[in-house]
């Protein structure tokens, strides 16, 4: 929009009811000043006053916008829906969405996103609403003289998803000259710093096992000049966290933030001092400045996680390396916010917790908005739509099905019509696929978005943001296509940076595989002999006879071979009932989701499945170990059996939102995904190569990140994951394993970066900030 924006860090700003008496007051003072002093010139003179009093304009429009409105809202939630209809309807003030007035809908004039395209009525003053009708006449106090006057004061409107940019016009005149003062102010849902986090999730498990996060910056820094200069990392965890106390082996350079639970596998919780004797570790932070202490080499010094303490007035210390139970309260934030509520990435208007259509119409109707780096708008500028304009990308139109040519070479090797779409509009309405190289990288500049499903893997180049509809399969690494030793820097000298977020969940790696097999004498053990029969990553079929109390059977752990998918229920004769890491994990957050729903009538539960095809096939696991393996465990149960087991009550599953990790209408097939899993295996050489991603990774129900090891299956990532950017998800469950569990299998380096991307703001708490002030 053309209007200028200067992004900063927003504090919410209450300004005291403006007097009139007070103003000419102020006036009345620096005109007596200003006429008495010989130095100036009569210019000089008229000058500043015009300034004051144009200025004077400026603060009874806040007083108006602002002031009034807290008075007014009384008790009443403060939120965006209260402010929008303050505007509405106490004041009046009308919407314009046409900022150059050619009466045509712009690209970059996004609006609000409810698909009309709101204007002034014909003849309406392009300044705005008016203040005030008449001309308010400033006098000198001492001998009522006229010095000036506020000829006017407009209000333009242009409101965004959940917040009005309102610009003030305030006109001055004074012996025949004007002078015209213009505040531009952001009045709607609050900033979330989510982005402010390396991983900011409600429930994370296992994701602090093998792992390690520490600031990218600081990694790639070899300066000596700059050690000790380098921000902590923060990782927040909003209601649950799952750590093993002497298998975690994790750092941390940087602070955890916990609230709710903090479990260990046996369901029991952990105290401070447990983490603190933990294996969960943290790199050593400067008490002073929050940053991480290095010594001459640069080398980071491992401490023990020690819960913060608090000052002789009760408030926490900063710049410890965790706290456990941070407070909801803002005032007592100490140490910086952290939501209290998770950030969804997209409007939810009927509290469903699904995207459904007019919801994602408006993420839509907004996608060509901008990424821009240096965090300004400039007046008068229009810039091109969100665009993909290279790369593979293979749209599929809600309702028809991807049938690859060759299911042994599955992903598409040229793109087609969707291209254009994503090129001139920004937007692809139906599912899609997304595969670039080295010669031909996914080429993304500012906001697309995709009203459907997401495949994609290969090398990404440009400044932009995905924002998908629905579910994101990552097939492969996803990485920059940066120039040699650089990082978010291409060739050709242009940044490289993005974010892909969803709707839905992201699933990165072959969430479906099971772990292994079993001869049915050892059906009774929870997990599969390993050393033989995991299901091996590279290698298409495998057979051997097994015999056991001299019952002879054949074992297939083969990748293709049956048995080793995740069927959703018990299936006759299969050996082993073993089911997918993904289900291991979507039981825990199930039952999570149903102990919130029998706290709270009015709570609607999400529940996640498998597979849309089973949804009477629902789980959780009511064990307090830390989670099942088979469907034949007896801690393994239906959701709706359970609950008339217990005698709860079954209107839990009619409020309840369902969410499934299977492509949607299975537009592609389970058998496809896993030949594009299996194809994207053999890729890694025997020496191994890691998983990757680079970017913000951001997810509105549940993040799968799924490698196997070596040892065990036989993969060539050596059970490695590494993440250059950020982590926002509701759910967030992570199995990468290391090899055999031996060293660190999740390395995630936080960009900074990702700060720029998708600005959410809370609709439940309104907020006011000042974006620019200048003189016409």
């Amino acid at each position: 929009m053309r209007i200028i924006r200067k992004r900063k860090e927003g504090i919410a700003l209450i300004f005291t009811t403006v007097a009139i008496i007070v103003i000419l007051g102020a006036i009345g003072v620096i005109t007596a000043t200003v006429v008495n002093n010989k130095r100036e010139t009569d210019f000089s003179a008229d000058d500043i006053i015009l300034r004051e009093a144009s200025q004077a304009g400026i603060d009874l429009a806040l007083k108006r916008l602002w002031d009034d409105y807290l008075e007014t809202s009384g008790n009443t939630t403060r939120n965006w829906a209260s402010y929008r209809y303050y505007l509405d309807n106490n004041l009046g003030i009308p919407i314009n969405e046409d900022l150059n007035f050619n009466g045509t809908k712009d690209v970059d004039e996004t609006g609000n996103g409810n698909g009309i395209f709101e204007t002034y009525p014909s003849g309406y003053d392009q300044r705005g609403w008016a203040l005030f009708s008449q001309p308010i006449v400033l006098r000198d106090p001492n001998n009522n003289q006229e010095i000036a006057q506020i000829e006017s004061v407009h209000i333009a409107r242009y409101d965004e998803w959940s917040r009005s940019f309102l610009t003030i016009t305030s006109t001055a005149r004074r012996n025949g000259i004007a002078k015209t003062a213009v505040q531009v102010v952001n009045i709607g849902g609050r900033t979330s710093p989510h982005t402010e986090f390396s991983v900011l999730a409600n429930n994370i498990s296992c994701i602090l096992c093998h792992a390690e996060f520490q600031s990218l910056d600081l990694f790639r820094n070899s300066d000596p000049a700059n050690y000790n200069t380098f921000d902590r990392i923060k990782v927040a965890s909003l209601e649950s966290m799952l750590v093993r106390p002497t298998e975690a082996d994790s750092r941390t350079a940087g602070t955890l933030y916990t609230r709710g639970r903090v479990y260990k596998p046996d369901g029991t919780e952990f105290s401070a001092s447990d983490l603190q004797n933990s294996t969960l570790k943290s790199y050593r932070i400067n008490s002073n400045n929050g940053k991480i202490v290095q010594d001459a080499s640069g080398n980071m010094i491992i401490a023990n996680l020690q819960n913060a303490g608090t000052t002789p007035n009760g408030d926490l210390v900063q710049f410890s390396n965790l706290y456990m139970n941070y407070p909801t309260d803002e005032r007592a934030q100490t140490d910086g916010l952290v939501p209290n509520n998770f950030p969804a990435p997209y409007p939810d208007d009927n509290n469903n917790r699904m995207v459904d259509d007019e919801e994602f119409e408006v993420v839509l109707n907004t996608a060509n908005g901008r990424v821009r780096f240096d965090n300004t708008i400039v007046e008068g500028e229009a810039p091109p739509p969100g665009q993909i304009t290279s790369g593979v990308a293979y749209g599929v139109p809600r309702g028809s099905v991807y049938i690859p040519t060759d299911i042994n070479n599955p992903l598409p090797t040229a793109s087609n019509s969707a291209i254009n779409s994503l090129s001139t509009t920004g937007t692809y309405d139906g599912n899609l696929i997304l595969i670039g190289t080295e010669q031909d990288p996914i080429q993304i500049e500012r906001t697309v978005a995709v009203n459907g499903d997401l495949v994609i893997a290969g090398k990404v180049k440009g400044e932009g943001q995905l924002l998908v509809r629905g579910n994101v399969y990552v097939v492969g690494d996803v990485t920059y296509a940066d120039a040699p030793g650089e990082f978010g820097k291409a060739e050709d000298g242009t940044t490289n940076a993005f974010a892909l977020v969803a709707g839905g969940s992201i699933m990165m790696g072959d969430y479906l595989t099971v772990r292994g097999v079993n001869h049915s004498a050892r059906d009774s053990e929870k997990f599969p002999q390993w050393s033989q029969y995991s299901i091996d990553t590279r290698n298409a079929h495998r057979t051997n006879n097994v015999t056991i109390n001299k019952v002879t059977e054949t074992l297939r752990w083969g990748y293709f071979d049956p048995d080793s998918v995740d069927a959703g229920q018990i299936v006759s004769g299969r050996k082993g009932q073993q089911f997918s890491f993904t289900t291991s994990e979507l039981k825990l957050f199930n039952r999570m989701e149903l102990q919130k729903a029998l706290a709270d009538p009015n709570y609607t539960p999400r529940f996640y499945g498998l597979r849309a095809s089973q949804p009477d096939k629902i789980y959780i696991y009511d064990a307090t170990d830390e989670h099942a393996v088979k469907y034949n465990e007896a801690g393994v149960k239906l959701l709706r059996d359970y609950l008339i087991q217990k005698g709860l009550p079954l209107d839990i599953l009619t409020r309840a939102t369902y969410h499934y990790c299977n492509p949607d209408m299975n537009w592609i097939s389970e058998d496809t995904l896993r030949h594009i899993w299996f194809n994207d295996e053999l890729t890694r050489p025997d020496s191994g190569r890691p998983f990757q991603f680079d970017g913000l990774l951001y997810s509105n129900n549940s993040i799968w990140c799924i490698v196997r090891s070596k040892t065990r299956h036989n993969s060539n990532t050596y059970g490695k994951m590494i993440i250059r950017g950020g982590i926002v998800s509701a759910d967030l469950g992570v199995f990468v394993p290391a090899n055999n569990g031996v060293g660190i299998g999740l390395t995630m380096y936080y960009d900074p970066r990702v700060r720029r991307f998708l600005e959410i703001t809370d609709p439940n708490v309104v907020s006011y900030r000042k974006i620019a002030f200048y003189f016409q």
